[in-house]
């Protein structure tokens, strides 16, 4: 079920394989160097043959970190290694803390902790990881399926969604779904909220790429309808949407004035009565998102004693 409106804002009408990898040969004989030359890098052969398993724990990391969520046959897809291998690997990623299993999702991503690395860590797990609990937690509650999404190029890509522990949801999955900028609440609470120089620099690429739809009259509309969405403090998708049954309002997920993601709530528009919007909806939305942009303060900055206990504490009760 694609669940994307509120009527109170105006709206808007107008990854390589290992199996391709060779074995480097080694030259004899060969001798282990501790001490090159300051300030150079020799490229000496190596010492002993690769560790393969090191070699394949490694495309396991770097096959996740571009997938954000995959299962046990996408990655046996993309590095050829046998399934029960896989697992094998991916438990002991787990048992570390560089991976997570997520059951919702269908699959495995990676953490925080991949940051020790130096590489591979891109923010966006960060933000699942920090927003994933509390959007269970606000389902669980308030029963409506949450979505999150970030930037990707001229829309937005959903990376979590609660669906399947939402009564009232048909749909397997909307992992993958792309909402445009101009009509969906993600994109719109995206657009509205995000600084000034992106939000001109998403505006040229929309002139750019959807120029029939995005014409100047329709742009001066847009803006005026971001204002408006700044006032009310989150954004609804366009009316016309099907399924017209649903709407959603969206919301960002911010640190300062960055935006990190946008997060929403889909409803059926029978099923809360206009007045009710704002008591069964809005207000636990927004304390949704401060405890998403609180948990992400906290891992930024690792946060005090007293913090990381307040914290604890709201995750167990989560």
């Amino acid at each position: 079920m694609r669940m994307e409106n509120v009527h109170p804002a105006p709206e808007f009408s107008a990854f390589g394989s290992l199996a391709s990898e060779g074995r480097p040969r080694l030259r004899e004989p060969v001798s282990c160097r501790t001490n090159s030359r300051r300030g150079s890098t020799d490229a000496a052969p190596l010492s002993y043959p690769p560790v393969e398993a090191v070699r394949r724990a490694l495309e396991i990391l770097r096959v996740l970190n571009r997938f954000k969520i995959a299962s046990i046959s996408e990655l046996h897809r993309e590095t050829g290694l046998p399934k029960p291998t896989l697992v094998r690997m991916l438990e002991t990623l787990m048992a570390d803390g560089y991976v997570a299993r997520d059951n919702m999702c269908g699959g495995y991503r990676v953490t925080c902790k991949v940051r020790e690395l130096n590489a591979g860590y891109d923010g966006i797990s960060k933000v699942i990881e920090a927003s994933r609990p509390w959007a269970i937690d606000l389902t669980q509650r308030i029963k409506w399926p949450v979505g999150i999404g970030v930037l990707d190029g001229d829309a937005i890509a959903i990376q979590f969604w609660t669906g399947a522990i939402s009564p009232w949801v048909h749909h397997n999955t909307l992992l993958g779904h792309r909402p445009n900028l101009l009509t969906s609440a993600m994109g719109r609470a995206w657009m509205a909220f995000c600084p000034e120089e992106e939000r001109e620099s998403l505006i040229e690429t929309l002139r750019r790429s959807r120029a029939e739809e995005f014409t100047a009259d329709a742009e001066i509309q847009f803006r005026k309808m971001l204002e408006r969405i700044r006032e009310l403090g989150y954004a609804t998708r366009a009316p016309m949407t099907e399924p017209r049954r649903n709407t959603t309002i969206g919301m960002p997920i911010r640190d300062g004035e960055r935006v990190l993601a946008t997060v929403t709530v889909s409803f059926f528009i029978s099923a809360v009565p206009k007045q009710l919007i704002g008591e069964r909806i809005l207000t636990p939305f927004r304390e949704t998102v401060a405890k998403i942009e609180n948990t992400l303060s906290f891992m930024n900055n690792e946060g005090s004693g007293i913090q990381r206990a307040a914290l604890s504490a709201e995750l167990q009760g989560a």
